[in-house]
């Protein structure tokens, strides 16, 4: 998990090991089948990443939580061919924790429901404090200072609550109620907009040219820009990330940089966002570099209705900028990525990922649906 797979491409060979690479638009559509199929089921969903969210039963106390968690697991496995884990406790944290228990152990057949305080303690016992979502290396060493070494010994400190804030801060008291069962945070229906896009991909090969990492960089902003206006949102700061590769034979070290970018007005006008971004890749580039991956950040990001102009300024967003830019998302959304795209983008990309081993996009494509043949 998280090597190179260059690196163990003879363990590949000698044990046959099956190789793909990442399609990321297929990833995207199958999260987002299995969330429709969660919505369609349950009382309310959190989405809270790609292949994961928290969900929330009506309450009736004659309800089968096991069964209920399996015909979850059944029908989204029937109607997406996803198979999933089902953990269900009172609140978030035991939630995550009987999932990942799940995952680990078949004899619970991907459903484990902690209802019962005996199977909770159990549980809790077995876990280490580094396994709790929330607890990070560094509060991990600070309990292992006081004699705490799985999450039932933490759980323990509920009545010590000064104790518990003086060391883990405000989350940390609130893991240790969630631990005894007493959530601390809902199920958030509402889709905040993001604070900060970023896009960001390793190269096919190491790039040298500043031609490719200025093409490079411009794609990457061009996806940021649409994913910012589809949340109707502007920016005002932009980060550009050069970076080698860490595995280059012979490489002394890892060279990474970023420089922001700062806008007098904010703005979600792409040919604007370019010629920053690209400006700032040419001032990070050095002769000589191998460079193995680049990225771009919007960040300082505001609702479009909240923008503040500024007089003085050349590069607001004006509104025939903003209805340019619509009508680009649109054409693209109805007849497909990059069918209008800015020049510096590129036509070639031989800087793209290789994906030599990419798997169908069996949802995605129209040439790429799976054909089921009758016996």
């Amino acid at each position: 998990m998280g090597g190179p797979a260059f690196k163990l491409r003879y363990v590949f060979e000698d044990h046959k090991v099956a190789v793909l690479s990442s399609n990321y638009a297929l990833y995207g559509d199958m999260s987002r089948r299995v969330m429709e199929a969660l919505y369609e089921l349950t009382a309310s969903v959190e989405p809270y990443s790609i292949d994961e969210a928290f969900v929330k039963f009506s309450v009736n106390n004659n309800k089968n939580w096991t069964q209920q968690g399996r015909h979850i697991k059944d029908t989204v496995g029937k109607w997406t061919g996803i198979p999933v884990s089902v953990g269900i406790a009172p609140s978030k944290t035991l939630a995550k924790l009987a999932n990942e228990t799940v995952k680990a152990k078949p004899e619970y057949e991907g459903v484990l429901s902690l209802t019962q305080n005996m199977r909770i303690d159990e549980l809790l016992k077995n876990t280490p404090v580094k396994s709790i979502w929330g607890i990070g290396s560094g509060f991990t060493q600070r309990l292992f200072k006081e004699g705490i070494y799985n999450a039932l010994q933490l759980r323990q400190k509920y009545h010590q609550p000064q104790w518990v804030r003086s060391r883990l801060k405000v989350n940390g008291l609130r893991t240790v109620m969630e631990l005894n069962g007493e959530p601390c945070t809902g199920i958030t229906e509402r889709t905040d907009t993001r604070k900060g896009i970023m896009t960001s991909r390793s190269f096919g090969e190491a790039v040298t040219a500043l031609k490719d990492i200025r093409e490079a960089v411009a794609n990457f902003v061009s996806t940021a820009a649409q994913k910012l206006r589809a949340q109707h949102s502007l920016a005002s700061l932009l980060w550009v990330t050069l970076r080698t590769s860490k595995y280059a034979a012979g490489a002394p070290s890892t060279y990474k940089r970023t420089l922001t970018v700062s806008f007098p007005t904010p703005t979600a006008h792409t040919p604007h966002l370019i010629e920053d971004a690209q400006k700032a890749a040419e001032y990070l580039f050095e002769t000589g570099n191998r460079y193995k991956k680049a990225a771009v950040m919007l960040t300082g990001i505001v609702p479009e209705s909240e923008m503040q102009a500024d007089l003085f300024s050349n590069h607001s967003y004006k509104k025939d900028q903003h209805e340019l830019m619509n009508r680009v998302d649109e054409i693209n959304k109805k007849y497909g990525k990059r069918t209008t795209h800015i020049a510096g983008t590129g036509i070639e990309q031989n800087w793209q990922m290789k994906q030599e081993y990419l798997s169908d996009g069996f949802t995605t494509r129209w040439d790429e649906l799976m054909e089921v043949q009758a016996s």
